[in-house]
């Protein structure tokens, strides 16, 4: 109950649902990605929150194969690739779509899904509509990152997780140790701050976590997390 207080879905007093926690339950979506679209109203960023929402309902939408043929399709995947982590990398990706006419052919040459695109082109259309009936505006944030990557962090902060020195992860819930999958665009990477949060845990021999999106440590604070300052060794709430 206190996550669901701390994202602005019940009240504190009462623990009602709040306005916007009522609205949030109408949406046919995880609630994390709900309360994105809710909150991208405050960051000015509704235009990327939609498709980024549409993205991550579609698995895969990558194909990527083993062997020779895998590694030129990677290469493919590179080019849309953002640094920032795995969403932003599938905003790239759609964006690329649409401007290329959301052509099968093209998805073939650039190792995506048409099945897969098409149908998140149909979910943002579905998403959309649900935005226009509660106010919600669609402006673009305009290439702002840091403000889409805020916005990521008030649906997902839940799904926040530490960077250690073994390549592995520890979340902020329960101290698990998590590994990145394989298809994310920062399974060999460090993140530059050191953090993530991610859309998704999956269970084989190990915890992997899926689509992760690099942040900064202070975006979760407001959230009810705490953490320890690297520098001073203080926590933070």
């Amino acid at each position: 109950m206190e996550s669901l207080v701390n994202a602005g879905m019940l009240g504190k007093e009462d623990a009602r649902l709040t306005e916007i926690g009522a609205k949030v339950a109408e949406v046919p979506v995880d609630i994390s990605v709900a309360r994105m679209l809710w909150a991208s109203k405050e960051f000015k960023c509704g235009e990327e929150i939609l498709t980024i929402a549409a993205m991550v309902a579609v698995q895969d939408v990558f194909i990527i194969p083993e062997g020779a043929a895998g590694a030129m399709a990677e290469l493919e995947r590179r080019k849309f690739t953002a640094e920032e982590g795995d969403h932003l990398t599938l905003l790239n990706a759609y964006n690329a779509f649409i401007r290329y006419g959301k052509s099968s052919k093209w998805c073939q040459s650039h190792a995506l899904s048409f099945r897969g695109m098409s149908r998140a082109v149909s979910i943002r259309a579905q998403l959309k509509k649900y935005m226009t009936r509660f106010g919600l505006p669609t402006e673009s944030c305009e290439g702002d990152a840091k403000r889409l990557r805020r916005c990521l962090v008030s649906g997902l902060w839940r799904n926040g997780a530490k960077w250690l020195a073994d390549g592995t992860y520890r979340s902020i819930r329960g101290n698990v140790t998590l590994s990145v999958h394989p298809t994310s665009v920062l399974f060999t990477r460090k993140p530059r701050s050191g953090w993530v949060v991610f859309h998704e845990m999956e269970e084989t021999k190990k915890t992997q976590i899926r689509v992760l999106t690099e942040i900064e440590p202070d975006w979760l604070l407001e959230y009810g997390h705490k953490y320890l300052d690297k520098y001073t060794g203080e926590e933070r709430s």
